[in-house]
């Protein structure tokens, strides 16, 4: 069976955030770094935060940095570890988000914004996952899908909000809505065509091949319009 589906922002989130639960060794330990998809897959663990779990975000017309967050959350055996005691080995996971999206010779490929003069998690703990071969995934949607990947720093004279880096991943695993129908229910997926208006702005149109495409629908339906971002306290910097 073939259809053709539009997934919105919280759509997709719930979509990629629901894979990864099933992708994850959840035996094992797993640090989750903050961003806005790592929100919509502490809610799938059922892990609630009151706040919104995110460092940084477009919002309001301006690149935004979260000034009230929770502590970072570590996973061990599906149980919360002391963040302070963690120091991140081969055997762990480190599931960090990205701001950018694109394909070099059909690869996907992705990068974070860094509004952190230190760089951030990326700086902070992503190299460090890297050097010592964590098992690194980078869930991110084709709403943030760009042309080309751009190098930029927060050497500018203006910004409307906080000036930003953007650092690429050279290490990790992409996981997106395609990687996500696949594990959830072993479908083909194509991305067909982007855009909206009102609570489908951002959204991106899928074409899904394969037997268990109702049951895709029946998800995409449930979860589509379920903004976990609306209920969070969040206070921004400007």
């Amino acid at each position: 069976m073939k259809a053709q589906v539009l997934l919105n922002t919280a759509g997709a989130k719930h979509l990629i955030a629901k894979a990864l639960t099933k992708y994850i060794d959840l035996k094992k330990r797993i640090y989750i770094a903050y961003g806005s998809t790592n929100d919509y897959l502490l809610y799938h663990l059922g892990i609630k935060t009151k706040k919104l779990y995110a460092a940084g975000c477009n919002v309001g017309g301006k690149f935004n940095v979260t000034t009230d967050r929770d502590e970072p959350i570590v996973l061990e055996n599906k149980k919360l570890t002391d963040i302070a005691e963690f120091d991140i080995t081969a055997n762990d996971y480190f599931i960090k988000g990205a701001n950018a999206l694109w394909y070099e010779n059909s690869k996907k490929c992705a990068a974070v914004c860094a509004a952190d003069k230190n760089g951030g998690t990326y700086g902070n703990f992503y190299v460090k996952a890297a050097s010592r071969g964590a098992r690194v995934i980078i869930p991110v949607g084709h709403e943030k899908l760009i042309p080309f990947f751009k190098e930029t720093s927060q050497n500018v004279d203006f910004a409307t909000g906080s000036k930003f880096a953007m650092l690429r991943f050279f290490y990790g695993e992409v996981f997106t809505e395609i990687e996500a129908f696949k594990i959830l229910f072993g479908l083909k997926a194509n991305v067909v065509c982007a855009g909206g208006i009102f609570d489908s702005k951002g959204a991106v149109g899928f074409e899904i091949d394969g037997i268990n495409v109702k049951e895709a629908i029946e998800f995409i339906e449930k979860y589509n319009n379920l903004f976990l971002e609306e209920s969070k306290e969040v206070n921004f910097q400007f």
